[in-house]
């Protein structure tokens, strides 16, 4: 954690503190308050205490003052003697009045004395006028309200071991503090202007909900977050809610993201959420409560927004931003209470398209001298996309002499019509290694939201994937979440699934991968397949409820008969009948979700597969035809009908198996002992007893 934090409201030379620690320095300063002071310095906590060298009167001096107001947090130590000092009283009274004004948190900690007694200033905390000193009628009130509102608040009250409790304390106000401290990524170009421009809806209490639109890749979720960093000292809570477009396709992927949404609004407290309604609700009900700032990102459609914030009344003091790529979206709102500002994200002008491009090629704002033309050239290209300048000018940093960049430019002048999916495409054609452009169309295709570890054993063998991942990164196609997720710009997906469309535009056929669902439909029910398609997928269930005009509910298995090459084969609910035989020998992933036979088949030769997901499918029996020395994954989720697992001897390398929920599962091999490889086994979720191993 930092150790300083940035507050408007104070002078940039003041010193800044995460906690500010008042107590009674002969009940406490050496022994308890000693002990906490050291436990928060060393978790990372810049904490200010009174020392022993300052000589203190009847009144706080200056030099406390400021570090009250120079501090995030404060924790208060109330021991026997506290209210018998005026300058400790005086000092409660100053660190509630920065809790009134800016959200200061407050946490009192009650060290063996009863909460009651200071609520009710009764026994040691009874504040009495006296004749002499500051103990004045106007000055003793003001005390004993400071006592009652301190005991109020959510404190801590001494029990158990002194070390547990310190360990509790320190937790509390590292939790509180660390979901603030956030910093500006670096190289945000233009971002002060367009702040400016909204900065009135901050303002705004009667409107809690501002939505900026805009094309891919103009900058929608940098500002957000712009907007985040710059204003969370404002607010009681923080949340970002990120690709939320891109990650809800399941019920269980709202629940991580509710999850997460709900701790954010509860000061980082895990929160479990045992499903979609009940999440709703609990967001629900710490919106009326809580002062926050919310974003969330890449809103598809209005269902997703009620997910996250249900339809009840959100605080009116809380704001929240809205990503998205679509028009029109104050249609949302009209159903709701709910005031909502709408921005229209503008690209950069051609000053900040230049700043932003020499910081990614040269790594400075200002452009080397004499590449200023070549320079005005990428920004023709580029049209202010921010996303597009971020890709050519790092593709463009490894070698960024002037005829790398000319040749570079060659390129992008072939096209007739220059613009930003044209300039995402030349930076693909600028990777190093025909792997490196194979394996960003495999991901762009069908592995975006995967875990990375995952996808890595799938395609390390045919494409290094360990290392040429890296240089993808690197290059900015391609991006890691924290949680290890695969993460694309839409832009960019969008870019490698043309490429792949342009390979036959009329003839899916002959394409090397096909994932629209409906393309592959037609593909299987006539038969189609081709011997340079590399991967294919097809959700038979979002087929459906498309309500698109189906003409056969299951296919022959010969439809991939012609498919030689094929390593990726995605299918969910999809039904084949026939014989297994002519599958391709070189598939490495089969993801079969609702895999309809009760076994698999003999006939079905799988010596190259590295994964194999038959989650939620009609197994009653799972035993493998033959030794499967490269399968690494498996998953059986969900297979509510799987009573047996035979066999595991025939897989030696297996590292990964999910038997999730398997109701029935009764027998499980003996030679599962021997898997000496496998590192994961996840039998949760179980209705009966653990599973005989036999």
């Amino acid at each position: 954690m930092a150790s300083s934090s940035t507050t408007a409201s104070h002078p940039d030379n003041v010193t800044r503190y995460d906690v500010f620690l008042s107590f009674r320095g002969e009940d406490t300063r050496n022994s308890f308050t000693d002990h906490l002071y050291d436990a928060l310095v060393r978790a990372g906590l810049h904490t200010f205490r009174d020392n022993d060298e300052i000589e203190r009167g009847e009144e706080v001096n200056l030099a406390i003052v400021r570090a009250i107001e120079a501090s995030e947090a404060s924790i208060v130590v109330l021991s026997a003697n506290y209210a018998d000092s005026t300058w400790c009283l005086d000092e409660l009274r100053l660190i509630l009045e920065e809790r009134r004004v800016r959200n200061h948190f407050v946490l009192p900690v009650f060290y063996h004395v009863d909460p009651s007694d200071v609520r009710k200033q009764s026994k040691d905390f009874m504040v009495k006028i006296k004749s002499s000193g500051r103990w004045s009628v106007h000055n003793v009130n003001l005390w004993k309200k400071a006592l009652t509102d301190v005991a109020d608040l959510a404190g801590m009250v001494l029990s158990g071991p002194e070390t547990i409790f310190l360990k509790k304390i320190v937790d509390t106000i590292y939790n509180k503090l660390d979901r603030k401290q956030v910093h500006l990524p670096p190289n945000l170009i233009g971002m002060d202007a367009r702040v400016k421009e909204i900065n009135s809806w901050l303002k705004q209490p009667d409107t809690s909900f501002l939505v900026i639109c805009g094309m891919g890749g103009s900058g929608k979720t940098t500002l957000a977050r712009y907007i985040v960093y710059s204003n969370w000292q404002n607010f009681d809570n923080i949340s970002i809610i990120e690709e939320i477009g891109s990650r809800c396709k399941e019920p269980q992927d709202f629940f991580q993201l509710q999850e997460k949404l709900v701790g954010d609004m509860f000061w980082g407290k895990k929160r479990k959420i045992p499903s979609f309604c009940q999440g709703t609700f609990k967001i629900e009900e710490a919106l009326q409560k809580n002062k926050a700032l919310i974003v969330l990102d890449d809103i598809v459609e209005q269902s997703q927004l009620f997910a996250f914030l249900g339809r009840g009344d959100i605080n009116k003091q809380s704001k929240i931003v809205i990503t998205t790529r679509e028009n029109n979206t104050l249609k949302w709102f009209e159903s709701r209470s709910w005031r909502c500002q709408e921005y229209k994200m503008e690209l950069l002008d051609d000053d900040d398209s230049l700043e932003l491009l020499s910081c990614h090629a040269f790594g400075s704002k200002s452009m080397m001298e004499g590449y200023e033309e070549l320079a005005k050239k990428v920004l023709k290209y580029c049209e202010g996309n921010p996303l597009a300048l971020e890709v050519l000018g790092s593709s463009l940093q490894e070698d960024n002499s002037i005829p790398s960049w000319k040749s570079a430019l060659n390129m992008l002048e072939k096209d007739i019509h220059p613009g930003i999916h044209r300039v995402l495409i030349r930076s693909y054609n600028l990777l190093p290694y025909d792997i490196d452009r194979e394996l960003f169309l495999h991901i762009a295709c069908f592995f975006i939201g995967k875990d990375m570890d995952y996808v890595v054993k799938i395609l390390e063998h045919d494409y290094l994937a360990i290392s040429r991942i890296k240089i993808l990164t690197k290059r900015c196609l391609l991006s890691i979440s924290p949680n290890k997720k695969l993460l694309m710009h839409p832009l960019l997906q969008e870019m490698g699934r043309t490429i792949v469309h342009q390979e036959s535009p009329k003839d899916p056929a002959k394409r090397s991968r096909v994932w629209c669902n409906k393309e592959s439909y037609d593909l299987l029910r006539k038969g189609k397949g081709s011997k340079t398609m590399e991967g294919l997928a097809l959700d038979m269930k979002i087929l459906r409820e498309d309500e698109y005009a189906l003409k056969a509910s299951n296919f022959q298995t010969d439809s991939l008969e012609n498919m030689d090459k094929l390593k990726l084969l995605q299918l969910k609910y999809v039904q084949l009948t026939g014989s297994y035989e002519k599958f391709s020998e070189h598939l490495r992933w089969i993801c079969w979700i609702g895999f309809n036979l009760r076994t698999i088949p003999c006939d079905l030769l799988l010596g190259n597969l590295v994964a194999l997901d038959m989650s939620y499918s009609s197994l009653e029996i799972f035993e493998l035809p033959m030794v499967l020395k490269s399968l690494q994954f498996l998953n059986l989720q969900d297979s509510h009908n799987l009573c047996e697992i035979r066999n595991m001897f025939l897989l030696p390398n297996l590292e990964t198996l999910i038997l999730w929920n398997c109701h029935n599962l009764s027998y499980v091999c003996e030679t599962i002992g021997d898997l000496k490889s496998l590192v994961l086994l996840n039998m949760t979720g179980q209705k009966f007893a653990t599973p005989d191993v036999i």
